[in-house]
């Protein structure tokens, strides 16, 4: 955007503040609603705006508002899908090969990440962030999509074992131990 090393480096601290920040309130408020997917979506379609305003805008000031908006979305949209993967495995071995899988995904990234912003494209990048901009809504419709199959399977083992009774916080007042188990349910 034009800066010093130095201030470039000065200016990239407030956007990754404000992205940890939200990290630590989605997540708790993920936890405590029991709503990760729509978490997840709605962080993922903060990242995309802010994707899509460095896609389009050449304004240094309209460009910072956007890295801040990509960095409030991408960051904590990663951080609640480690858990919601983890909340909807019944075992330990079924909670380590989701990670394992997850990782495995979720390496692909730097993997495409070191290709999409060449240098010819300098100093806009534009179709490095179009591209992230679109692995942002991609990552909105997954969760939607992975929320409303979960909400699904839910009603389905509602239907087969009975209504799981709820503790006074809303949570399940006894956990399963399987996913096949009579008192688990899907964290939506």
């Amino acid at each position: 955007m034009g800066y010093s090393a130095i201030d470039s480096q000065g200016l990239s601290a407030p956007p990754y503040f404000i992205a940890f920040l939200l990290v630590i309130t989605s997540t708790f408020v993920a936890d405590r609603t029991g709503q990760r997917g729509f978490t997840i979506l709605s962080l993922s379609l903060l990242g995309a705006v802010g994707y899509i305003i460095l896609a389009t805008t050449k304004t240094t000031g309209v460009r910072y508002f956007g890295v801040y908006l990509a960095a409030a979305g991408i960051y904590p949209a990663i951080i609640n899908i480690l858990p919601w993967v983890l909340n909807n495995q019944g075992s330990d071995t079924k909670r380590g090969a989701g990670i394992v899988i997850l990782n495995l995904v979720g390496q692909c990234g730097p993997l495409l990440g070191t290709r999409i912003y060449p240098s010819t494209d300098a100093p806009y990048y534009r179709m490095g962030m179009w591209i992230c901009a679109a692995f942002m809504l991609l990552n909105g419709f997954l969760a939607l999509a992975l929320r409303t199959y979960l909400a699904w399977e839910n009603k389905k083992l509602d239907a087969q074992y009975g209504v799981v009774e709820k503790a006074a916080d809303g949570k399940p007042a006894v956990v399963g131990v399987e996913n096949d188990g009579v008192n688990f349910r899907y964290v939506l």
